[in-house]
């Protein structure tokens, strides 16, 4: 228990020297006497929980699923190396077919308890580089899918292209 305690006290006390950076935090830290890791994580939860309350938990759900992996993937495309940018194209690979997919059966999956607290795991999971939720399910799933029917798709995309041509005409 003692090496838990220790772990905690020394993330706390890097998040603080990070959070020392910012003079507002700084300023808000002495006028209330509140240490910045809780102003951080008060501030955080209120956010989370006002955007729940105001626009749903799909809004909550289609932000952690957006927002911090356009960030990666900028700073993917940014960085020297390529094993980054895999990471972020299979990412967005599954999330635009888990989109599509979710589209056609959000009726359904809307009476489904607890679905967005399993969509917001789920999105978790897949972006985590820990987890690497996105490389298994592309591998195993979306790869083969995609392989297998390959010859359709780009068949459906050539008349597309085609179809598109025309209407420009």
């Amino acid at each position: 228990m003692a090496d838990v305690t220790e772990k905690i006290a020394e993330a706390t006390g890097n998040i603080e020297t990070e959070l020392g950076q910012y003079h507002l935090l700084n300023l808000i830290e002495t006028k209330t006497k509140i240490p910045k890791t809780a102003i951080v994580i008060s501030t955080g939860l209120f956010m989370f929980t006002l955007v729940y309350v105001l626009f749903g938990p799909g809004l909550l759900c289609n932000m952690v699923g957006f927002i911090y992996p356009a960030y990666a993937s900028f700073q993917a495309v940014e960085s020297e190396q390529k094993d980054d940018d895999t990471q972020w194209l299979t990412y967005w690979v599954v999330y635009g077919t888990f989109t599509v997919f979710e589209a056609f059966v959000d009726l359904i999956l809307f009476w489904v308890p607890m679905y967005y607290s399993f969509k917001f795991g789920f999105l978790i999971w897949l972006f985590l580089p820990n987890t690497q939720g996105a490389k298994f399910l592309y591998e195993n799933v979306l790869a083969p899918l995609f392989k297998a029917n390959e010859s359709t798709f780009d068949s459906i995309m050539g008349k597309a292209a085609i179809s598109s041509d025309k209407k420009e005409d």
